[in-house]
């Protein structure tokens, strides 16, 4: 099974991409073996999604105001669970979930950190244009991807 853990705030605007992008492949992402967690914040309790003994693999769907490389509305890197500074809050970055979630499993899990740039981060509901634009590239690009991960 592929984990894909959507995570923003819906009331910042564009910060809800990530959620709102899991739920799109979750109803139309073309695969039965897609299991999505959507959270506001990544947590050290989601280590433990991570390294159920079913999970094959994890996509991290974000937002940011990050631009991608020229000519693309969505940027897909590679993760691996590098060794962490301790952290003893509740806000972990991909990485960190992930070093912890492979401890846990005894084996490494392919990742990658989705991140669909975003402009508008200010308070309120809804997507500016130009995060909706770079959504629907990403839904697209993704249902790409995800068809070159393998069943298990």
């Amino acid at each position: 099974m592929i984990l894909l853990i959507g995570y923003g705030n819906p009331l910042r605007r564009d910060d809800g991409a990530g959620p709102v992008l899991a739920g799109m492949l979750e109803e139309r992402g073309g695969r039965n073996d897609l299991r999505v967690i959507t959270v506001h914040q990544l947590a050290p309790e989601l280590a433990q999604d991570l390294a159920a003994a079913d999970v094959t693999a994890v996509l991290f769907l974000d937002a940011s105001v990050i631009r991608c490389p020229e000519g693309e509305e969505v940027c897909i890197r590679t993760l691996d669970g590098l060794e962490p500074p301790p952290v003893f809050g509740h806000q972990f970055s991909p990485a960190e979930l992930l070093c912890y979630a492979e401890l846990l499993r005894g084996t490494v899990l392919p990742a990658w950190q989705v991140t669909i740039p975003g402009v508008d981060f200010g308070y309120g509901e809804g997507l500016s244009l130009t995060s909706e634009k770079n959504l629907a590239s990403a839904f697209e690009n993704l249902q790409v991807f995800l068809r070159k991960i393998p069943l298990q």
